[in-house]
Parts: C-alpha cells; sequence; structure tokens
C-alpha cells in the first residue's frame, strides 16, 4: 500500500472513532453480554403487573413532603411512601455546578424511586403504606410500614455533613407469630432525570456496575438503554445509574445476588432503571434482618468519585462511573494532569483547552515535523515515481520493485508520513473522551460561547443552526490542505480535499470544547507546516 493510500487509512480511522465514539451513546444496549449475563423478558415493564405506578396507588396523593439538606443538595421524602422523591443539587462554590439541577422529579420516576422496595418475596412493595416516624438525629427522616404478612418495615435516612452521601437501612422484623421463610428483597437502584436543556445534548442514560466474576476478581460492566431487559447474576457489589454528568451510586454492606435492567415502552429513547436484589434469611417470630447501604448522589466529579473508595460502604473503582472509552488512562491524565492543572492557573476552561492543545502539539512537534519532512521528499519524488508508473504500467510487481528501490536510493520510508498520524490517534480519542465527559466543561462559557459542553450555536438560517467554531475549523483543514505537500495524483489529491467537509460534518455537533481543541490544533499545524515549508532540508 502506498503512503498516499496509508494517509486515507489513518484519517478515515479517525473519523471511524470518533463517529463510533459519538454515536453509541445513541444506540441501544451493546451486544456483548458479561459472565453470568442473561437476557429476560420479566422486566420489559417495570412496574406493570403486582407493581402500581404511583398515579394508581389508592389513596395515594403525594402531597406530603418532608426534606433534609446540606449545603450541597436537598433530598425529598414521600411520606406516604417512606421513599425517595426528589433530589435538588445545589451550585456549587467551585462552579462545577453552576446551576440547581434535579437528578429525580416527578418527570424522572413514576415508579423508580431510588430504595424504593419492589418486592419481598411475593409480597408487592406497592402495597406498602408508610408513616413518618421522629427525627432521631438532624439530617435523619425514618419510616415506618408493615406487609400483610405481619412482617413490619423500617426504613432510615441518614444525609452526610457535607457530602454527597446518604447512609440508608432497612430494618424487616417478622412481627408475627410464626416463621417467615428466606426471601428476596427487591429494591429500585431507580433511575435519573436526563440532561435535556437543548436537543442537542442526547438524553444518554447508563448503568455501571461492579461485581465478582467467577475467580473473585473485581469487574466492571456497563448497560444502555435497550429494547429487551438484561439481568446480571452473581456477587454485585455496587451499581450506579446516571446521565453524562451525574449519577446515583449504591452500595450495601450485603452484595445484591442480582440486578435486572428494565426499559419502559411508553418512555422516550434513552429511559433506564434497574432493580437490586438482596437475599433475605428466614425470620423466626420477633427476629429482624437490617439491609445497610450507602447511596451517592452527585455529579460525575473524578475527585469525588475517587474518594467514594474509602466514603462508601464497600467497593472501588468509582471513578470508572466516568466512560472514557479505550483509552482512559491517557484520557484521565489528559483531564485531571492537564486539563484541570491548567485551570488552576489561569481560572478558564476555555483557555485551559487552548494550553492544552498547544502542550500536546509541542510534544507531538517531532513527529508531525518528521511526517512533513517525509511529505516534502515525497513531493521531490514524484516525477520519477510517475516515469515509472507510466514505464511500468502493465507489470504492477516490476513497478512496485522500482519504487521500492527508488524509496531505498533516496532513503525514504512509505511509513515515515503515516505512522507518526496513527501514533497521535490514541491521543486524539482520549481527549474527545475527556473533554466530552468533564462536567466542569458543563454549562461553561468561553468568550462568544454559552457553554462549552454544547455546539456554540450563534443563530440559524431556515431552521439549520449556525456553529461557527466548526465552520472556522473547516475552513482551518482547507488552507491546511493547501500549505501541504502535494503528492499522488489528482485523483487522490481531490480525495484529500474532502477531508476537511468529512471532518466539519462530524464535529458539527460536537461539543465546542473539543472544536477548539481541534480548532487550535489547526493553526498551530498550520504554523509549523509553513515553517518547514521554507525551512532547508
Amino acid at each position: 500500500m502506498d503512503r498516499d493510500k496509508l494517509i486515507g487509512v489513518a484519517l478515515l480511522a479517525v473519523v471511524f472513532l470518533l463517529f463510533f465514539t459519538q454515536m453509541k451513546n445513541k444506540k441501544e444496549a451493546a451486544k456483548s453480554e458479561a459472565p453470568k449475563t442473561q437476557t429476560t423478558q420479566s422486566m420489559a415493564a417495570p412496574g406493570s403487573g403486582s407493581f402500581s405506578a404511583l398515579s394508581t396507588i389508592e389513596g395515594y396523593t403525594g402531597e406530603s413532603v418532608s426534606s433534609v439538606s446540606n449545603n450541597l443538595l436537598k433530598i425529598s421524602f414521600d411520606q406516604q411512601l417512606g421513599d425517595i422523591s426528589g433530589v435538588e443539587l445545589f451550585p456549587t462554590s467551585d462552579k462545577v455546578i453552576k446551576e440547581t439541577y434535579d437528578t429525580v422529579s416527578k418527570e424522572s420516576a413514576e415508579y423508580e424511586l431510588p430504595l424504593r422496595i419492589y418486592s419481598y418475596g411475593e409480597l408487592p412493595g406497592g402495597a406498602l403504606s408508610f408513616s413518618q416516624g421522629d427525627a432521631a438525629f438532624e439530617r435523619t427522616l425514618s419510616f415506618s410500614g408493615k406487609f400483610n404478612d405481619g412482617v413490619e418495615v423500617a426504613k432510615a435516612y441518614t444525609l452526610s455533613v457535607s457530602n454527597y452521601l446518604t447512609e440508608v437501612s432497612i430494618t424487616l422484623r417478622n412481627a408475627g407469630e410464626s416463621v417467615v421463610p428466606a426471601r428476596d428483597l427487591k429494591l429500585w437502584l431507580g433511575t435519573i432525570d436526563k440532561l435535556n436543556e437543548v436537543k442537542e445534548r442526547p438524553p444518554v442514560r447508563s448503568l455501571t456496575v461492579s461485581y465478582l466474576n467467577e475467580d473473585g476478581k473485581e469487574k466492571i460492566k456497563r448497560f444502555n438503554p435497550g429494547k429487551e431487559s438484561k439481568t446480571l447474576g452473581g456477587a454485585i457489589i455496587w451499581a450506579s445509574i446516571g446521565n453524562r454528568y451525574f449519577v446515583h451510586a449504591l452500595s450495601s454492606k450485603h452484595q445484591a445476588s442480582k440486578l435486572e435492567t428494565g426499559f419502559r415502552s411508553d418512555k422516550k429513547a434513552g429511559w433506564l432503571s434497574a432493580i437490586l436484589t438482596y437475599q433475605v434469611p428466614e425470620l423466626k417470630p420477633g427476629e429482624s434482618f437490617q439491609w445497610q447501604g450507602t447511596l451517592y448522589t452527585g455529579p460525575k466529579q473524578y475527585e469525588r468519585l475517587k474518594a467514594l473508595d474509602k466514603e462508601m460502604v464497600c467497593g472501588s473503582n468509582y471513578v470508572k462511573i466516568i466512560d472514557l472509552g479505550w483509552y482512559s488512562v491517557i484520557a484521565t491524565w489528559l483531564m485531571q494532569y492537564g486539563l484541570k492543572l491548567t485551570y488552576r492557573y489561569v481560572g478558564s476552561y476555555g483557555i485551559s483547552i487552548i494550553i492544552l492543545t498547544v502542550i500536546i502539539k509541542l510534544l507531538l512537534w517531532p513527529l508531525t515535523t518528521k511526517s512533513t519532512m517525509a511529505m516534502k521528499k515525497m513531493q521531490k519524488l514524484q516525477p520519477e515515481i510517475k516515469a515509472i508508473q507510466e514505464k511500468y504500467k502493465d507489470d504492477p510487481k516490476k513497478q512496485q520493485e522500482e519504487m521500492m528501490l527508488l524509496y531505498r536510493k533516496y532513503g525514504y520510508n512509505p511509513m515515515g508520513g503515516c505512522l507518526p498520524m496513527l501514533i497521535q490517534l490514541p491521543i486524539f480519542v482520549a481527549l474527545y473522551q475527556a473533554l466530552s465527559n468533564a462536567i466542569e466543561l458543563h454549562k461553561t462559557p468561553f468568550l462568544w460561547i454559552a457553554d462549552l459542553s454544547l455546539p456554540d450555536k450563534v443563530g440559524a438560517i431556515f431552521g439549520f443552526p449556525i456553529h461557527p467554531l466548526a465552520i472556522a475549523m473547516g475552513l482551518g483543514m482547507v488552507a491546511q490542505q493547501l500549505l501541504t505537500p502535494k503528492m499522488g495524483d489528482a485523483s487522490q489529491q481531490k480525495m484529500m480535499y474532502f477531508m476537511p467537509i468529512i471532518f466539519t460534518v462530524l464535529f458539527y455537533n460536537m461539543p465546542s470544547g473539543l472544536v477548539l481543541y481541534w480548532f487550535v490544533n489547526q493553526l498551530l499545524t498550520m504554523g509549523q507546516t509553513t515553517y518547514l515549508q521554507y525551512k532547508k532540508d
């Protein structure tokens, strides 16, 4: 394969990887299955059958609400259900959360309230009615109810003083006179509000689960919205459900034996929820079983998720909740030690992206130089290459042999221009993941850009949005093509001129923070190319 085709392959690889990564958040559940994972239809419509929607519960009003709060959030509780009915996150001093955001609201959950009891054995949780108890401590609320077989239920929630953590206990006590056999306690992990401020932001939800495989090693599995429910069996350590920037994560002292994902045909695309199953032992008259867990309801901020390894009741690797893709190690470094570290000094994420772009360009300068110099050398060889192609046009094998002799004669490596581009590919894909998932960019303005996590829309023409940064990036790529040494035949050169169009279309609806990186990178590359063009060999 000649050098021009290799460059084409490299560019197409970039396009394919970016397109695939961008679209996967809009696709249905991944096809691959983890060990002990099977498809089931039992959860095709959670809430149907024995579990009623809130609006259909007899006598339910939804008007009796209590709440606890700290300086970060307020959690509201439905007194009649004894469940969390609202989570309101406040703006933070570090500007990670810029304005109040609800992760649980009336719009997000009809059945799927976090830690709501789905069932206890054959007994439906929807039949329970709770009454609120007296608060024993500040930021603590308790509720009590009773199943129709005499099992009493007590739920207690204690909100952390200065964190997004809530300690939860659910106590089952056999108040009857006969033995209650071992049963499964099913609890909702619940769902979460989607990010729907603007139509440009996909309503992505994802479910991340930490579980032990057959070898006793902790593994991470992700579920995305789909058209069929799935079940994950085994020792489940923690589970979380989140949108792009916020998450609910649940960990318990008692490992769940099963997790069931659910979809709802009456909900819009992107809806996802789950139920966790915990095994409750036999209860003799007067005996009790207490389930204890910790619920995190907050931002997908790397530092906070990292701290959960020590703060949650069990489990580790909570940072994996942030999906940084194939090159997560590189993405983590770019996000933590590139983007955020520079922000500490400049106080602007837009400027931080520009500085990070310059740093990456300096690190990759030798590779880009090598690629450009290879192009210059190839350009000088074009007359001789064309002569060989014309002379041996009927003998491809001989033509290839003569080409290799020519390359050896002038010390040209056909891979010299393409290989540096392929080496840069993981860095670029990792940066895409870092900028796409950094909550710090959510609702962060820069110059005319209202939100670095969204396209920089400034208006529309006949309904078509105008994103000036993406347009400028495309024009920059055209200018770069004009500066780049011309190689190959006319058809190959025309193909290269299509790349700016392809990239502009690809980037047009991407986060403006990422487009800003690519645009600045283009300007720097143009400067480097111009310098090398006039530099003596």
